[in-house]
């Protein structure tokens, strides 16, 4: 069981570490639209001549992304529910025990709170992961293009 303290730091480092990856998704998203709208324009004007292993591409990664954050959300909060129910249901025995509770009941109870916090902050994190390892691998590949 982590500490309080690591579990906080835990907490504000995966905050931080998110709100990286979102501005690099948004930079790199950026970057990506910008060289990848001419060729769109190019395959429009003539599909012969287009490339299409980008245009395909362009469909394929991002359905292959977004579907590995929807495993990964789906995950989360299936744990979450989990976590949630196990506070619903120390908050119903500690509210109709009729008596204090013992330490180490309320120390199980906070840890599960704790537990709940920590998955709640970190699952877009994690959701995002996929997102943004594609967004940045196509801005680095795609920058180096030019």
């Amino acid at each position: 069981m982590p500490t309080p303290m690591t579990a906080w730091w835990q907490i504000w480092t995966d905050a931080a570490r998110t709100g990286l990856q979102f501005w690099e998704t948004l930079a790199a998203s950026a970057v990506v639209i910008d060289r990848r709208m001419p060729m769109i324009d190019a395959g429009m004007r003539n599909p012969w001549t287009a490339d299409h292993v980008e245009l395909t591409g362009m469909v394929t990664e991002k359905a292959t992304a977004f579907a590995k954050a929807g495993d990964s959300l789906a995950a989360d909060m299936s744990a979450m529910q989990g976590l949630w129910f196990q506070a619903m249901q120390d908050a119903w025995l500690l509210g109709t025990a009729g008596r204090m509770p013992s330490a180490k009941r309320v120390a199980a109870s906070n840890d599960r709170a704790m537990r709940l916090a920590a998955g709640m902050i970190g699952a877009g994190g994690r959701a995002l992961t996929p997102i943004h390892a594609k967004a940045t691998a196509n801005a680095k590949r795609l920058g180096a293009k030019r």
